[in-house]
């Protein structure tokens, strides 16, 4: 239980120091340009991508500049304990879900495996590639199912942390991409 609790109380502490980290939207755009001039980014035609938060890496740049380069976008639709996936050719095929998060009005029929690229959502990653999430484990079931798609964590350089305690379950990406760095693991 102290173990739960430690990471509850983590999670609410990394939450906080998100929300005072200046200039977001610079630091996003930063970090997209690093994305966009990957190999994997370029060669990638079908993207997975969470619709990001106010305090997160913002991945709109993501999502614009895919529909705009012809990629094919999909993002979560959270379905009971799981995630389910939507194409999307705009913004516009965005409504607000049950976790109160921007999602596909309508499921796709799509194997997780045609996945190329799969944008990561978390509130602080490591250097090992393990993250912490929001605690409900929607992405950790999804991950520990992906065989072929690169897995890219987006985060801000105050909250790539050298170490996360890692449980059985936890799923780690290939690359981290920060402002300031991009650290590939693969």
């Amino acid at each position: 239980m102290a173990k739960f609790l430690d990471k509850k109380a983590l999670r609410k502490d990394l939450i906080k120091k998100r929300e005072k980290i200046p200039d977001k939207e610079i630091k996003s755009h930063e970090i997209f340009e690093k994305l966009r001039n990957l190999n994997e980014w370029k060669d990638a035609k079908i993207i997975n991508t969470y619709v990001s938060l106010k305090e997160e890496v913002d991945t709109r740049f993501i999502i614009y500049h895919a529909l705009l380069e012809g990629k094919r976008v999909f993002c979560p639709i959270t379905k009971g304990e799981n995630l389910i996936f939507g194409e999307i050719f705009s913004f516009n095929d965005l409504i607000y879900g049950a976790c109160g998060i921007l999602e596909p009005k309508e499921p796709s029929n799509i194997s997780i495996d045609e996945f190329d690229l799969i944008i990561v959502p978390g509130i602080a990653f490591d250097r090992s590639g393990y993250r912490i999430g929001y605690g409900k484990g929607y992405y950790d079931r999804f991950l520990k199912d992906i065989k072929r798609g690169i897995k890219i964590g987006l985060v801000f350089d105050d909250l790539l942390l050298d170490s996360l305690s890692v449980e059985e379950h936890d799923e780690k990406v290939d690359i981290i991409i920060t402002e300031g760095k991009i650290i590939k693991l693969r």
